[in-house]
């Protein structure tokens, strides 16, 4: 059975790294260079909207065929 997690709608960058895996400082790095990760830009905040962290997790996925 899986259990799942409710995760709040927005996210500061700390929460969203934590759920990621990854540190903070990985989240502000994708932000200025990579921007494959989007985010929510609110006056000098910055936020992490939960479905797209999630469909980030789902569009990295790896199969094992090779």
């Amino acid at each position: 059975m899986q259990q799942t997690i409710p995760l709040p709608a927005l996210m500061k960058p700390e929460q969203a790294a934590e759920y990621l895996g990854v540190s903070p400082q990985k989240l502000e790095r994708d932000r200025y260079c990579e921007k494959r990760i989007p985010y929510v830009k609110m006056g000098r905040h910055v936020r992490y909207r939960a479905t797209d962290l999630i469909a980030y997790v789902n569009g990295n996925v790896v199969n094992g065929d090779g």
